[in-house]
């Protein structure tokens, strides 16, 4: 969860917990007849279980594969596309809220709940470039990531932490599957996702089995989905300390 970070901030890094990430994307402005949910297995019975339909993917994987995935990606490792919203990580272990912004932020036509502060977000980051959004990101986002970092199940850690897990968000835009890294140079086109409401979350995870469990079969992988919730459902249950 580090990143090539411009600047010498650090912020508390996110815990792999679906309440944590729906808590933040809700005060973000998200609706709250949307959430995340943790993906337990990628067999088919696992993966229906996963709300439908499936907009986003969060995906959580060692860092120290990382530099792996870099190489293999040499330089086709993301450029400006039309219609994908991306910004850089510049600050350091902030890669679990870099990747919600890219969740929601391409999902925002489906998720948002007319929220004035998406609204505000979106109108000044529109003509930034990644670097400038990452910068943005960072002035909007400080006190509302220090508020929702320290929760979860987990002690957090110190904003200098050398973390070992590393979030990658995976959506669709116009018909394709985009692997948005805020270390990277712009979004990863993987190719056409297909029709239907499960198409989606299948190609993510045929993306993420080639991609990343199959060179790595004995590490640790994490996955949540954003999906509808069920009604009445209470995203601020999660701990806190």
């Amino acid at each position: 969860m580090h990143a090539l970070s411009i600047s010498s901030e650090n912020w508390v890094g996110l815990e792999s917990n679906p309440e944590v990430l729906t808590d933040y994307a809700h005060k973000m402005g998200v609706s709250k007849s949307w959430g995340f949910t943790d993906v337990f297995g990628l067999d088919e019975e696992s993966l229906k279980m996963v709300p439908s339909p499936c907009v986003g993917i969060i995906f959580l994987y060692p860092f120290s594969q990382v530099e792996m995935r870099k190489k293999k990606l040499g330089k086709s490792n993301g450029q400006k596309t039309e219609g994908v919203w991306y910004m850089n990580q510049v600050i350091g272990n902030a890669c679990g809220a870099v990747a919600l912004m890219h969740t929601v932020m391409n999902t925002l036509d489906t998720v948002s709940s007319d929220s004035k502060f998406l609204k505000k977000f979106s109108a000044d980051a529109k003509d930034a470039d990644s670097r400038n959004r990452g910068k943005l990101f960072g002035s909007a986002l400080r006190e509302l990531h220090d508020e929702v970092s320290g929760r979860g199940q987990t002690e957090a850690p110190k904003p200098n932490a050398d973390l070992d897990f590393h979030f990658v968000s995976l959506v669709a835009v116009n018909g394709h599957l985009f692997e948005l890294d805020g270390n990277n140079n712009g979004p990863i086109d993987l190719g056409p996702v297909g029709d239907g409401d499960d198409a989606f979350l299948q190609t993510a995870v045929k993306h993420v089995k080639s991609a990343y469990i199959a060179p790595f079969p004995d590490s640790h992988f994490s996955m949540m989905a954003l999906g509808p919730r069920e009604a009445g459902a209470d995203s601020s249950s999660s701990s806190s300390k």
